[in-house]
């Protein structure tokens, strides 16, 4: 699980930073390198919680880790451009289950990332380190959207932060990473998925790949 923090300013900074690690050490997560990742088994299933945050006290790609003696200082979070835009375009969704502390059944509402922040952040993502993940989680998300990719790019087009320059950066690199088959974006989504040696399935999800971003971009400017 990816959860964006924002990141705590003057004197709220140590107690908001003691306050994060403290819950999750009472949750019995244990921190793992690299340092953003904090993990617990749970029926022989691992469970990892990562933070990524958005700022220029670290380039892109690197650990933030909060400054001073009293601000929880193994705490991190993983600076992505983009993180920011999903304060400003999210849904709500409410979500039950089990506790992990075995204390019943909660119910809690959690924001998730709306289609146009992922987007963002899954394409800049593979701009920046270039994982065959990356391109996979971004095609299954707008493939699988409701009423498919062509209905996610019209309601991205609706987002708050349509104009944001992150996002016309990453609509850019979209359609070049995944302007054809030969492209790496088709390639890596492809390795992703099929077996090496199984040259027809990769083709397969290469074109499958290009026909989701494609239709997500018709969408997106028919709506725009």
């Amino acid at each position: 699980m990816d959860l964006v923090i924002g990141l705590a300013l003057g004197d709220e900074m140590p107690e908001t930073y003691r306050t994060l690690q403290n819950n999750l050490e009472k949750a019995r997560f244990e921190q793992r390198e690299p340092s953003f990742r904090w993990a617990r088994d749970v029926e022989a299933t691992t469970i990892l919680v990562e933070f990524l945050c958005e700022t220029d006290e670290v380039e892109p790609g690197r650990i933030f880790r909060p400054k001073g003696e009293y601000t929880g200082s193994r705490l991190g979070a993983f600076n992505v451009r983009g993180a920011n835009l999903v304060r400003d375009d999210f849904i709500e969704r409410d979500i039950e289950g089990d506790r992990l502390d075995g204390g019943g059944q909660s119910r809690v509402t959690v924001r998730v990332a709306n289609v146009l922040p992922y987007t963002v952040l899954k394409i800049l993502a593979f701009q920046d380190r270039h994982e065959n993940k990356d391109a996979y989680d971004l095609v299954f998300t707008l493939l699988n959207y409701a009423g498919g990719p062509r209905t996610a790019g019209s309601a991205a087009a609706a987002s708050s932060v349509v104009h944001h320059p992150q996002v016309v950066e990453a609509l850019s690199l979209l359609e070049e990473r995944f302007h054809d088959a030969g492209q790496d974006g088709p390639s890596a989504h492809g390795s992703f998925l099929a077996s090496p040696d199984d040259d027809a399935e990769t083709a397969r999800l290469r074109q499958e790949a290009v026909a989701t971003v494609r239709a997500f971009l018709r969408g997106f400017r028919e709506r725009g």
